[in-house]
């Protein structure tokens, strides 16, 4: 996977929330316009970092913050943008569900985890750097939400969970340091330009985002044992940063996973505070998140159908038809069509992939053509194919 097509990927289309944003975002957005407070909206875009994430990403190319590069606040985003244009934006989103062949229950479930640590981080941040005397948070609580989000598209796109610690495989995966990928994905969303100076990692940070960055260890590092002696140096770290006592700094942990469960977006909301009192022992999450084996030829089936499918319906093309190859017979045979009739010659035809023959050339490498019904008696004409007739 190239780490520039994958981000590209992701900036080009909206993804979902969460099930139970979504329920009480209908609510919210239902309310006549005199009734919904942006305040209110603004509370629950930041319970739900995929919320969040489809907000910000429209503030996030304006020639004004780009400039300043400036961090708005949540409100201040929705005030940039208007109430109108964010109900119906909102309005159009979708849920984050499982789909049979596509998105198992299992991966749902660890992204949903992964989201909740998150705002578990945010919230430490927030109570640490207040604790140091910092009064502006708010940057630092979004940059700790969105932190985890490119992890969970990468698990979204893979449909299973990962075989080691999250982030690190992300890195192995990309060949770069998450921190790299992070502020790349920023850049190429693109998300307003505050997010990437309190995310960047240039050298001699500020204490801000030296506590920004303990933070989100902390609230990720729950996930293998806080039981563990490396988590409770970063605590330590922190602790010397604000000034205060380890257990002053400690305090703020347990506190941040009883918010996150008490208000849950999805179950997975309460793990971290579970991961918090687990007892001392072997690291399990593979078999605490286990999914069953990936069904690879049950899946490409069902992607391909949906994609005729959607060929059909959504684009209106009257007949569609899916080729593949037969390894035996060196041909091309239909797999998936719509359009044709039972008794339609092409059920049943065998494309040549003789050299010299039109689909030869064509299969040769990754490539596709347009042929309105000029090019087709050119083609035709040019490479004799009973297909062409038919």
């Amino acid at each position: 996977m190239e780490l520039n097509s994958w981000l590209n990927s992701i900036a080009a289309r909206r993804w979902p929330i969460l099930s139970g944003t979504m329920t009480e975002l209908r609510q919210a957005c239902a309310r006549h316009s005199d009734l919904i407070n942006f305040t209110d909206l603004a509370n629950l875009t930041l319970s739900d970092p995929l919320l969040l994430f489809d907000l910000i990403r429209v503030v996030g190319g304006s020639r004004a913050l780009q400039r300043n590069e400036s961090m708005p606040s949540i409100e201040q985003a929705m005030m940039l943008i208007g109430l109108e244009p964010v109900v119906t934006r909102f309005n159009t989103l979708t849920v984050l569900e499982p789909v049979t062949g596509r998105l198992h229950p299992g991966v749902v479930e660890d992204i949903t985890m992964w989201l909740a640590h998150g705002r578990v981080a945010a919230i430490i941040a927030k109570d640490w750097l207040s604790l140091a005397g910092e009064h502006k948070v708010e940057d630092c609580y979004i940059a700790a939400l969105i932190y985890n989000l490119p992890a969970c598209f990468y698990l979204l796109y893979n449909n299973r969970t990962a075989e080691r610690p999250l982030l690190q495989e992300v890195s192995e995966v990309f060949g770069v340091d998450y921190p790299k990928l992070l502020e790349q994905f920023v850049k190429t969303v693109p998300l307003p330009m505050g997010l990437l100076n309190i995310l960047s990692t240039d050298p001699g940070a500020s204490r801000r985002k030296q506590l920004l960055r303990l933070a989100v260890a902390t609230a990720n590092g729950l996930i293998q044992g806080a039981w563990r002696p490396q988590w409770w140096v970063g605590i330590e770290a922190a602790a010397r940063l604000i000034g205060v006592g380890p257990s002053v700094a400690y305090s703020a942990v347990p506190l941040a996973c009883l918010q996150v469960a008490r208000s849950p977006r999805a179950m997975a909301y309460g793990y971290p505070a579970r991961e918090l009192i687990m007892m001392p022992g072997e690291f399990h999450q593979a078999e605490m998140h286990r999914i069953a084996p990936r069904d690879d030829e049950g899946e490409l089936d069902t992607a391909l159908r949906d994609t005729v499918r959607r060929l059909a319906q959504d684009l209106h093309f009257s007949r569609v038809l899916f080729l593949r190859y037969d390894n035996e017979g060196h041909c091309l045979k239909l797999r998936y069509q719509v359009g044709l009739s039972p008794e339609h010659p092409l059920r049943n035809h065998a494309v040549a992939l003789e050299p010299g023959t039109f689909f030869s050339l064509l299969s040769s490498k990754p490539q596709s053509f347009h042929a309105p019904q000029t090019a087709r008696a050119k083609i035709a004409e040019s490479y004799p194919d009973e297909f062409f007739g038919q």
